[in-house]
């Protein structure tokens, strides 16, 4: 993914313009919602605040096997420290590998430890903090 695609991703997801349906990252319910993101296909770099029932969490992708990142936030991270983004579950069903999903349990690897967060009820991609006002407020063209 160039740059430019995942900055226009930024972009869109945190604006809720329309992405185009080939774009791997997000999956948006017929409103447009953003109802889940693959952090496998994020680049290294991207932020995410993933907000759940009972907690809040920063994440930084790091480079890797696409799944890695620096966490922190809720009652087991309250320093950045460095984890796997093993994906989202429903209560008692089928991991599903390196996605985040709204109403799902976001499971993360870290220390050795499996931790098991609330159910998810949002996701933000941060703005590129290279990225001017006047283009952030742009389309995602």
């Amino acid at each position: 993914m160039s740059q430019d695609e995942a900055s226009a991703a930024r972009r869109a997801i945190t604006l809720g313009h329309p992405v185009e349906s080939a774009f791997p990252v997000v999956h948006r319910s017929p409103h447009g919602a953003v109802t889940g993101i693959d952090v496998r296909s994020l680049p290294p770099g991207t932020q995410l605040v993933v907000g759940t029932h009972n907690s809040r969490y920063h994440l930084v992708m790091l480079g890797g096997n696409g799944s890695n990142a620096r966490i922190q936030g809720g009652p087991y991270f309250s320093e950045e420290t460095e984890a796997r983004i093993e994906g989202s579950a429903l209560a008692g069903s089928l991991l599903k590998s390196g996605w985040i999903g709204i109403g799902m349990f976001m499971e993360i690897m870290a220390g050795g430890r499996r931790i098991v967060t609330s159910r998810v009820q949002g996701i933000v991609v941060e703005p590129d903090p290279v990225l001017s006002d006047s283009e952030f407020v742009g389309s995602a063209a």
